[in-house]
């Protein structure tokens, strides 16, 4: 039961600041003043808007993706969501190779880089796992490329409430920015690998 609670309550906290951060940004989707990049073309406006609507897609599906509820009930509308979800995050992938080198955030711009390209590998190991019937590997590379995705709302909860932390550890606002930026990503999956792993080692134990 304090899992589900747990989970719930992520879940709720999540898409509440999503929806904070997001819904000013529809001025962004005309023209004018971009949030972190562009030049106020329509090209730019059409990446902007496509990214922002396939990372809709993207959070949306994840909830239904995990949750075992619906994924162990409804196996043929998961695999649906799943596509959907590879599908949206391909999208959102190749826009942000194209305004990550355009984004004012300079000191952010390797941590962001690296961020979309773990995101664009756990997704392709994700679909070759579960083409190859291995499930638990399937799901650990899905919950590794949603930490991805999950980065780009998670670093706003940094920027908005804990930016004052890095600035005082750092001395200087580049490695402040890029310290924290490296932390809402690294740390999770770091987090997730040393769980996964100390799981392995007490299984084979108790099998051995």
């Amino acid at each position: 039961m304090l899992k589900y609670k747990f989970a719930a309550i992520f879940w709720f906290a999540f898409f509440g600041f999503f929806l904070y951060k997001l819904i000013p940004k529809y001025k962004y989707l005309t023209p004018g003043t971009y949030e972190h990049w562009g030049n106020k073309t329509i090209f730019d406006n059409s990446i902007f808007a496509v990214h922002i609507f396939a990372g809709i897609i993207v959070y949306c599906t994840a909830i239904l993706q995990f949750t075992p509820s619906i994924r162990n009930k409804y196996m043929s509308f998961h695999r649906n969501m799943g596509k959907l979800y590879i599908f949206s995050s391909m999208l959102c992938i190749v826009t942000l190779y194209v305004m990550i080198p355009r984004t004012w955030c300079i000191p952010c711009r390797p941590s962001q880089l690296t961020v979309t390209s773990l995101w664009l590998v756990f997704i392709v190991l994700a679909y070759y796992f579960i083409r190859q019937r291995k499930i638990v590997w399937h799901k650990r590379m899905m919950i590794s490329s949603f930490v991805c995705a999950a980065y780009f709302v998670t670093v706003r909860v940094i920027d908005t409430y804990a930016m004052g932390v890095f600035n005082d550890i750092f001395p200087s606002e580049s490695s402040a920015l890029m310290a924290s930026d490296l932390f809402v990503w690294v740390v999770p999956l770091l987090f997730f690998g040393i769980y996964w792993g100390i799981r392995d080692n007490l299984s084979k134990s108790l099998i051995g």
